[in-house]
């Protein structure tokens, strides 16, 4: 049993050296194989994911770039827009003043028409009037006139009626 035990252990032990190189075949076969492209991609994919940050970080100062210059942007538009509202409201002022100016001026055109007229009809009817009283005071002064004078003072006071309307000025 010694004899079996020593060719148990030798066997033994040239099984584990043939696995010890078959081991070392097999590792450095997939050393050669293997380690190499997966190294390879490893290092490719490194590289990959630096440039894809390094990118971000561009692109991330780049918007905050263009965020600084659109907020920028947008303050000059908010200026902008403040004064182009204060100059309407003025310009809006402004014209309301005006409509107000021109309203009253032409109220009071028409008030000045209005009493050129109302007074040209008032001068128009106290002529009518005294027409009317010189027709009627005619006409009483002729019957009265008629029934108490004679034909020469009705002479008389002819020519002095005529006198007096010689020196009477008319006002047309």
């Amino acid at each position: 049993m010694n004899d079996y035990v020593i060719i148990l252990n030798q066997q033994t032990v040239v099984q584990v050296i043939i696995q010890i190189i078959n081991t070392c075949i097999l590792c450095f076969i997939l050393y050669k194989l293997l380690y190499g492209p997966v190294l390879k991609f490893l290092n490719a994919r490194k590289e990959k994911i630096a440039e894809q940050l390094d990118s971000a970080a561009e692109k991330l100062s780049q918007a905050d770039t263009l965020k600084a210059e659109y907020e920028g942007k947008i303050k000059e538009i908010e200026k902008e827009r403040a004064s182009i509202l204060e100059q309407a409201r003025a310009e809006a002022k402004q014209n309301g003043q005006k409509i107000i100016s021109e309203a009253q001026t032409e109220a009071q055109t028409i008030k000045n028409r209005a009493m050129t007229d109302i007074k040209r009809e008032q001068d128009k009817a106290a002529d009518e009037i005294k027409k009317q009283i010189i027709e009627v005071s005619n006409l009483v002064a002729s019957r009265f006139v008629a029934a108490k004078i004679t034909p020469g003072e009705q002479d008389k006071l002819i020519d002095d009626a005529i006198k007096a309307l010689e020196d009477v000025k008319w006002t047309g």
